[in-house]
């Protein structure tokens, strides 16, 4: 096990170094730069780069019930990065909303089946190679009704590109039926990958199920697509079951005949890790030990 587990972390390291290089003096993909007028130059303390698809009209700064469907990144292992998916109002600048109770998040996320918690994806601790090692991490996702950046991962996200705007009730459906797709990634309870079946894989599969287009920023471990991107191994996987119908999910849901606050209701219901916790398998019971009695008096 020693001589794999060495062999995992050498090829994160080497991946990771490579791509970072190659990244830094490669030019930035064509989208169209959105709020990114900040004069911060620490990339601590800078807000994130926003842009939209080139082929997105600008959104009307008057049209006050403007939502959008944005996927975020940022970085983990050391050059690697985590997406998201935010279902969220139009906001310049982004602190505006950042406090509102009406932004949802999509995260694909590792668990530990075996420990029913949260994987350990410390690189700097051997226990996170050894229970990588002996499978006991598997794929989840859930959706959340909170800047679960903020709130739970206490990250700074490098880079956000709008794919999708519409009306609340648009990208609300649109919630709703990628939380159908969650159910199903939940239900499988397939090992989690780090560098193919993993959390991107779950973006990756939710733009494909709603429609939308992967932005050309975010891409896949293939060396021939690196220059100026982020870097999101796995995000080149779709787990979508097939015959997946978004408009039958719809309907079938009775969302596409709701009210903006009859789908934020639907919304906020369905929200929250304890589903996905839910969802694990259930773990064979240790037989308990029998007591060890002294000698008779």
């Amino acid at each position: 096990m020693g001589r794999r587990l060495a062999k995992l972390a050498l090829t994160a390291t080497l991946a990771f170094g490579l791509f970072k290089a190659v990244d830094a003096a490669a030019p930035a993909p064509r989208m169209t730069p959105i709020f990114n007028t900040a004069t911060d130059t620490d990339p601590k303390t800078q807000p994130p780069r926003e842009y939209r698809l080139d082929n997105l009209p600008a959104p009307d700064a008057a049209q006050k019930n403007l939502w959008r469907v944005r996927i975020g990144a940022w970085e983990m292992a050391g050059g690697g990065h985590h997406t998201f998916l935010e279902f969220s109002p139009v906001c310049a600048p982004d602190t505006a909303c950042r406090d509102r109770n009406d932004v949802y998040q999509i995260h694909g996320i590792a668990m530990d089946e075996t420990r029913q918690a949260y994987a350990q994806l410390d690189f700097m601790k051997l226990d996170s190679y050894t229970r990588y090692e002996s499978g006991d991490y598997v794929l989840k996702a859930l959706g959340v009704n909170q800047d679960y950046n903020r709130h739970f991962f206490r990250q700074q996200p490098d880079a956000y590109v709008d794919v999708f705007y519409g009306s609340k009730e648009d990208v609300l459906k649109l919630y709703l039926a990628g939380m159908k797709i969650v159910d199903g990634v939940n239900k499988t309870n397939d090992h989690y990958l780090l560098f193919e079946h993993n959390s991107n894989s779950v973006q990756h599969t939710l733009l494909e199920g709603l429609g939308l287009s992967m932005p050309p920023l975010y891409v896949d471990h293939k060396m021939t697509a690196l220059g100026g991107r982020i870097w999101c191994p796995g995000i080149g996987l779709s787990l979508l079951p097939d015959g997946w119908n978004r408009e039958r999910v719809l309907q079938d849901g009775g969302y596409n005949n709701m009210s903006a606050d009859d789908l934020e209701k639907a919304a906020r219901k369905l929200s929250g890790p304890e589903r996905m916790f839910a969802t694990f398998k259930p773990q064979p019971s240790t037989p308990k030990t029998p007591p060890v009695h002294g000698p008779a008096a």
